[in-house]
């Protein structure tokens, strides 16, 4: 049972069971209100060209890392109002779950995130689920499911790290660890490349190494190739004497200016194609451990400066945006695998514009994640042992990379609430604090900048 708010309205969401039969899943939302007046829910699980279905709503296995995308564009659910005392049925559709998944999560956009969601035998729930996939208007995008994957950047912005369930990336920047146009180390290099080390020892039982090194598209080709093949061999001969790499079947190459990972188009770019790639592929990928202890107390020495506002998440901070006053709130956030979940709502006395880039990453970090969701609630991040922890996030087969968050939000009106669900990597400890930084971003010069400190941490 979700409660929660849709643009002002008392809403109840019963979510689940969820039943699974041949190629699908499909799970019930019983969705009722106490709300005097006709609550319309067109807009409230999609936006734009799927107005009126629950495109929008995800449904994941936490446990096993994956996220499923909604299949069905049906409109006739959600026609309509519910009223009090008449609630309405809505029954999105999925791709099938894995054998042996006994619940799941799901993310139902500017509502919460829902967990322990029961999966039962088709015989076991009370709709009929042949009529659902017939009238789903089955038409979705790649069915997947998708694999979550793990990101972190360095509060210097000097590397960032991302992770799945069979291997590791870690990017070092190459302006920080090298001197400009050469192959020497920078006196920065150790300190750098200690995220490297660090994710190393995880496998002592070794695996695959592969360096690449990569530069912008300035100078001819022959030069740009020869410098990151050179800088590549230099990180090499630099992690040998820092780390034992004997279990560990190395690849050193370069790619010259051939792969970058934003175009070339202005000097920031420039400089984040400017780089030392380092991937980890474990023969024993479980050796890390992904989900970290609950009584791991994250760092608080390497906590940056904040750039906005600080406030306690369950009392709140205030922001501006549109020049108005917005309360954040977020009273905890769950524990569920190696994974945290939380809904971060939003409040204000008076009427608010919020443009969904106001709560996106700054530029520099979304190109450098290669997200796709140009306009998705993507800056809630957690801050933890000198890391900055995005947001999980997932990738279509076409490339695209989206963040589990929001992909649209509303305006506020006086005494109504907004809610921004989310799903993060865990970080271990008992309590957590979010952090939206500060940086520009092409689409808005408004982005929300504050910090939540002391979320409890509970176990689903």
């Amino acid at each position: 049972m979700l409660s929660t708010e849709y643009q002002g309205a008392p809403l109840t969401v019963e979510v689940g069971p969820v039943a699974v039969k041949g190629k699908y899943t499909v799970a019930r939302f019983h969705i009722s209100t106490d709300s005097k007046e006709d609550v319309y829910l067109s807009q409230a699980f999609a936006q734009l060209e799927n107005v009126g279905t629950t495109a929008d709503v995800r449904m994941m296995s936490l446990e096993q890392s994956l996220v499923y995308v909604e299949l069905g564009r049906n409109t006739e659910d959600l026609s309509g109002a519910v009223t009090k005392g008449a609630p309405k049925d809505a029954f999105p559709v999925f791709s099938a779950l894995n054998d042996g998944v006994q619940s799941v999560e799901m993310l139902l956009p500017n509502m919460g995130v829902v967990v322990g969601v029961p999966v039962v035998k088709e015989s076991e729930v009370d709709f009929n689920v042949d009529d659902v996939i017939a009238k789903a208007n089955l038409q979705g995008p790649d069915p997947g499911p998708f694999k979550l994957e793990r990101a972190t950047v360095s509060m210097d912005g000097s590397s960032d790290t991302k992770q799945d369930e069979k291997s590791t990336t870690v990017t070092v920047a190459g302006d920080v660890t090298f001197a400009t146009d050469s192959d020497q180390l920078s006196a920065q290099a150790d300190s750098v490349l200690a995220t490297v080390v660090e994710q190393i020892k995880k496998f002592p039982s070794g695996g695959d190494l592969t360096i690449t090194g990569h530069t912008d598209d300035v100078a001819d080709d022959a030069h740009n190739q020869d410098l990151s093949e050179r800088r590549a061999k230099a990180v090499s001969g630099r992690l040998k004497k820092l780390t034992d790499l004997s279990a560990w079947k190395e690849s050193v190459s370069g790619k010259g200016e051939s792969s970058p990972r934003v175009a070339n188009d202005t000097d920031e770019h420039r400089q984040i194609n400017r780089r030392v790639e380092i991937a980890l592929t474990p023969s024993k990928p479980a050796e890390a451990n992904a989900a970290p202890s609950a009584s791991t107390a994250p760092s608080s020495s390497a906590m940056p400066k904040a750039s906005g506002p600080v406030g306690k998440g369950p009392e709140g901070v205030d922001v501006k945006i549109d020049g108005k006053t917005v309360s954040m709130a977020i009273d905890h956030v769950v524990r569920v695998g190696s994974y945290l979940a939380g809904t971060v709502v939003l409040t204000s006395s008076e009427t608010v514009s919020m443009p969904v880039a106001s709560f996106a990453l700054p530029g520099k970090m979304m190109d450098m994640r290669g997200l796709s969701g140009v306009f998705y609630v993507s800056s809630l991040t957690i801050l933890s042992g000198g890391l900055r922890y995005l947001e999980a996030d997932y990738t279509y087969s076409d490339g695209s990379r989206y963040p589990l968050a929001n992909s649209f939000v509303y305006n506020l009106e006086p005494g109504a609430s907004q809610s921004l669900p989310v799903v993060w990597p865990d970080v271990g400890g008992d309590s957590v604090t979010i952090d939206m930084p500060a940086g520009e971003y092409l689409y808005t010069k408004e982005r929300v900048v504050a910090r939540l400190t002391d979320i409890p941490v509970v176990n689903a």
